[in-house]
Order: C-alpha cells, then sequence, then structure tokens
C-alpha cells in the first residue's frame, strides 16, 4: 500500500484529494493545522496530525514510511494573504522550505507542490505556457513564484518536485469555499437573484476541484522525473472571460441579473495553455464550470449553504479572524 502525506489536508482541494487517494487504495496522512480546515473524514487508512508548516519538528515524525509529500498548505488568495503579508510569506515561502528540508531528511524523494496559474498575472492577449514569464500580481502569486525558484534549485537526485500552477478552482467540497469566482457568483445569483462581475473582459482559466484532485493523483502516479517538473493544470475548453461566467450563471439561474462593474476591475487577465499535462500524463477534466453552477444552484434549492456568506466559507475573512485572536 502506498502512504502519501498531504498538507492542508483538510482543506478546500486537500480534503477532496485525501478522499481520491483514499478511493485509489492509499494511506494518507493529513497534516494540518485546522484554520481554514473542514471536517476530518472517517475514512479507513487515514490519519490526521496536526501541525503548521512553519513548524516542521512538531510533527516530523509523521514522515515515517511516506513515499511522497503533497505540498497543499498555505494562505490561498490575494485577499487573505494580503491580511498580513508578513504571516503570508511565512506560511507559503518559509514553511514551503521547511517541508521540502524535511522530505529530505526523511528520504522522501517526491514533493508535489500546488502553485497558480495566477503567478502569470496579465498576458498580452496571448496564450501563455510553462515558459512564459510570470507576472504577480500579488503577495500571494509572489510567495508561489519564490516557492517555484527555490523548489526548482534543489537537486532532482535529492527531492524531485512537480510543481503544479492550479487553474481557478471551483466546485464542491468538504470544505466549501464561497470566497472562488463561480462559487460565489451562482450563491448570489440564487439567493439574491444577480451576479456581479468585476469588469468582465478579463481571462481566466478554471478547473473543478475534483479535477484538480485528479491531477496530483496523475502525478503521484508517474514513475517518470522527466522534464517538465512544471504543469499547467487545467483545459483550454476551460478559458472564460469573467462577463461570460456571468452570462452562464444567469443562463442555469433563470431570473438572475447580471451586473457588470467596469471600474472594479481584478488586474488579473491571462489565458492558458495545458496541453503538456494533457500529452505526458492522460490528464483530461471531467467537470465543468457549468457542472459547478448546476451543483451549487441544486445544492441550495435543497435548503444548504444557506449561510454562503458565513467567515468559515472565506480565506480572507477567516485570515481576519486570525489577526484579531493574534494567530
Amino acid at each position: 500500500m502506498k502512504k502519501y502525506l498531504i498538507t492542508g489536508g483538510r482543506g478546500y482541494v486537500g480534503s477532496v484529494l485525501t478522499r481520491r487517494l483514499h478511493r485509489s487504495g492509499a494511506a494518507v496522512v493529513v497534516v494540518d493545522n485546522g484554520l481554514v480546515g473542514g471536517p476530518e473524514l472517517d475514512l479507513p487508512g487515514v490519519t490526521y496530525v496536526d501541525g503548521d508548516v512553519r513548524e516542521v519538528g512538531a510533527w516530523e515524525n509523521a514522515f515515517k514510511g511516506v513515499e511522497a509529500v503533497v505540498h497543499l498548505a498555505a494562505i490561498v488568495g490575494d485577499g487573505a494573504c494580503g491580511v498580513d503579508t508578513d504571516t503570508a510569506w511565512a506560511v507559503n515561502y518559509l514553511g514551503t522550505i521547511r517541508v521540502a528540508e524535511a522530505c529530505r531528511r526523511a528520504g522522501v524523494r517526491e514533493l508535489v507542490f500546488a502553485s497558480t496559474c495566477s503567478n502569470y498575472g496579465v498576458t498580452e492577449d496571448t496564450e501563455v505556457d510553462v515558459w512564459s514569464p510570470m507576472a504577480p500580481q500579488s503577495t500571494y502569486a509572489e510567495t508561489k513564484v519564490m516557492s517555484e525558484h527555490y523548489l526548482l534549485s534543489l537537486p532532482r537526485d535529492v527531492l524531485g518536485t512537480r510543481l503544479l500552477r492550479f487553474a481557478t478552482i471551483h466546485g464542491l467540497s468538504p470544505r466549501m469555499r464561497f470566497d472562488l469566482a463561480v462559487n460565489v457568483m451562482t450563491a448570489d445569483a440564487v439567493t439574491r437573484g444577480r451576479v456581479t462581475v468585476h469588469g468582465g473582459t478579463q481571462w481566466r482559466p478554471f478547473l473543478h476541484v475534483e479535477d484538480a484532485a485528479e491531477a496530483v493523483r496523475l502525478v503521484l502516479g508517474d514513475g517518470r522525473r522527466a522534464a517538465p517538473s512544471v504543469y499547467n493544470v487545467g483545459s483550454g475548453e476551460e478559458n472564460h472571460r469573467l462577463d461570460a461566467i456571468g452570462e452562464l450563471i444567469a443562463g442555469e439561474v433563470p431570473g438572475t441579473r447580471v451586473e457588470i462593474r467596469a471600474e472594479q476591475t481584478d488586474p488579473r487577465d491571462y489565458r492558458v495553455n495545458f496541453d503538456p499535462i494533457g500529452r505526458d500524463l492522460g490528464f483530461t477534466p471531467s467537470l465543468r464550470v457549468v457542472d459547478t453552477v448546476r451543483d451549487i444552484r441544486d445544492a441550495m434549492h435543497g435548503g444548504e449553504f444557506a449561510d454562503y456568506d458565513s467567515p468559515r466559507y472565506s480565506n480572507y475573512l477567516t485570515a481576519v479572524a486570525a489577526v484579531h485572536r493574534g494567530a
């Protein structure tokens, strides 16, 4: 039985990945400090450890017998990182260094690192690939770019690293988030009858959380250490303009009004090429934005997520609360 360790395994992507790896027959050790974590899943072969990536020494014995580490733990999102940039750098960058160093000490040869297509920032109406220049527009993206630089500098024969730059993620998860574009826009459409689009002309790639987890599973099962060691994770067909996302949601939630606020524009604007991960690993996303819209719409019509604007569904509001507590 293969054994994997997931940092941040109770989070939005981590809880879905934990479930998927368990279904594949693997043993999973989840390390999570619980700050934004969802429930501990009651699954045989899944062990939970309370731990912070800034203090690996407190839980380093969890590496025993582990074949590979998936490093998801981070303060995720532009807004959440902007609340306390020093903490964002400590968790996202220094935490990554400490996890990688612990892997080397424990003899773990494989690390899968969760990065983001947000690293590309703004492009000139061209489709970017993994060799395109980085143009981070936020502390969050800056921490990911610097973490990538550090990991790529490590000797491959000591620690084989795969960097996965995820598209903008959406979909249902045991640790649900409603601070993500598709999720919150759909919830607003269902409860308020409107979708607010900031700017609208920006391009953004999208990826279902289940497909994000499947990409990690495929990378873990790939025994090669050949280049590229960096993959964009998503689908070319799921590059969308934000105003088109608004119209798509309105089409699935009857009676929804789309409000365009051109004066409030997110500066990020990028379309991404995802061909290599499909060619090398056979990765083909199975779910689309429209699937998430329908899932959230139906769940809310069934009485779920009535409190979708609660802080527990928001990384930003969770970060604000942590600062007030002095965490």
